[in-house]
């Protein structure tokens, strides 16, 4: 902790989380060591080969799971970042403290001491693990060959071959709901039907009895999988009565999809905290695309060659394709990208976005502006895919024969997310 960030004993200080743009390098490792409490000698490391999250608590669901009784169930979150270790308290009892400083957020490079309740971790940097990749580069249509993508599918392969629920998080676009599908193509559910609900679609006065009642979506998904859609903007009273649920229904598995940073949720006291657990024992993090190093153009190619046929373009990429997509921070994921690949096939043209040096600087001092904020993390980045969402969907129906419907066929995307999209607009 750097002098500017200490205060006086029992004063609560709070470090800025700092997200970088760039994965975890292979010497972002953190060996965090329990030295003094009941668990003293427990080892648990964090890097860019194994995980980069971890859940510390009493919780039976947390990755440090501790027996000290002056610690919270779920009382703080780490996660790595490129050259650093960031530790969140999550509303617990009595508090996390920092060489010293009570916390609620900080960021940690190593030689610290972590205090909750009676328990002292120590933080150290450590080796990195050798990773095993793999040769895998897909799980089913979920596709890419960055190091990022392939530490993904073991997890993915063994999740699908449990029947226990399943949260997947990652930024809008990121491709959760394809993840969601692949997961009950190769369950023992594949049989069965694959409901989606999509919370931000139904008035919320109706999403309980849409959820629950009498030919509910949980009856229609009877020896399958209902999917449920940002679950993180469910209403308190509904994830209540879904918690509930998911204690008493044996027929129906539960895959829920989150862009929300649930961590800080439940501690806000947003997301319900039982929940939390139920979901989290199936915990996916999705990569950003622009932390998968490698992917943009195996999937631009990819998706031209799926595309090709619907559209009679050529099948094989101008010349001119990928190398504007280089350097391109694709705040929409892999959705954007899509979106991209499909205009330049049917109407010749990459977006300004793509095609403009001004435009392009244009976006990254947009960019810069928000990252100048100090935003929450969460914050930011709904910022700007938001700001993506307009100008993509302004562009696209400013066209003179663009209808809501033709744009959204035509952008790849739900027809009512596109309408969703353009009521903000209003």
């Amino acid at each position: 902790m750097s002098a500017q960030n200490m205060t006086k004993p029992g004063e609560m200080a709070t470090v800025r989380r700092t997200r970088f743009s760039r994965p975890p390098t292979a010497g972002s490792a953190f060996v965090i060591t329990v030295v003094e409490g009941p668990d003293a000698g427990l080892v648990t490391s964090l890097d860019a080969t194994g995980p980069t999250r971890a859940l510390l608590g009493q919780s039976p669901v947390c990755t440090i799971r501790l027996t000290d009784r002056e610690v919270s169930r779920r009382h703080a979150a780490l996660s790595v970042t490129d050259t650093k270790l960031v530790v969140l308290d999550l509303g617990s009892t009595n508090g996390t403290t920092v060489n010293g400083v009570l916390i609620k957020e900080a960021a940690l490079q190593g030689g610290e001491a972590i205090r909750i309740g009676s328990s002292v971790l120590s933080v150290k940097r450590g080796e990195a693990r050798a990773a095993d990749l793999g040769q895998t580069a897909s799980f089913g249509r979920v596709i890419g060959e960055s190091a990022a993508m392939k530490r993904l599918y073991p997890a993915l392969s063994q999740l699908a071959g449990s029947d226990r629920p399943a949260l997947l998080e990652g930024e809008a676009g990121t491709g959760k709901e394809l993840v969601a599908e692949e997961l009950h193509r190769a369950s023992g559910r594949t049989d069965g039907p694959f409901i989606t609900l999509e919370s931000s679609t139904i008035p919320i006065a109706e999403l309980s009895s849409r959820l629950f009642g009498a030919g509910g979506l949980f009856e229609q998904a009877r020896g399958g999988v209902l999917f449920i859609d940002e679950i993180g903007d469910l209403p308190r009273d509904v994830q209540a009565t879904l918690r509930e649920t998911l204690g008493k229904v044996r027929d129906v598995r539960v895959v829920a999809a989150t862009r929300r940073d649930l961590d800080r949720d439940v501690a806000q006291g947003r997301f319900d905290d039982d929940l939390f657990f139920l979901l989290a024992a199936g915990r996916i993090e999705l990569p950003a695309l622009r932390d998968r190093e490698g992917d943009v153009t195996l999937l631009a190619r990819h998706f031209w060659q799926e595309l090709a046929p619907s559209t009679g373009a050529a099948t094989d990429l101008p010349e001119d394709f990928l190398p504007r997509f280089e350097h391109y921070p694709w705040p929409g994921n892999v959705r954007e990208l899509r979106s991209a690949v499909l205009a330049r096939m049917t109407m010749g043209e990459l977006g300004p976005t793509y095609r403009s040096d001004e435009a392009k600087q244009q976006g990254l001092d947009f960019l810069s502006a928000v990252i100048e904020e100090d935003l929450p993390f969460p914050t930011a980045r709904e910022r700007v895919v938001s700001e993506f969402e307009r100008r993509y969907v302004e562009r696209v129906l400013a066209r003179p024969t663009a209808n809501v419907t033709q744009a959204a066929r035509a952008s790849g995307v739900a027809h009512r997310y596109f309408q969703l999209v353009k009521a903000r607009l209003k």
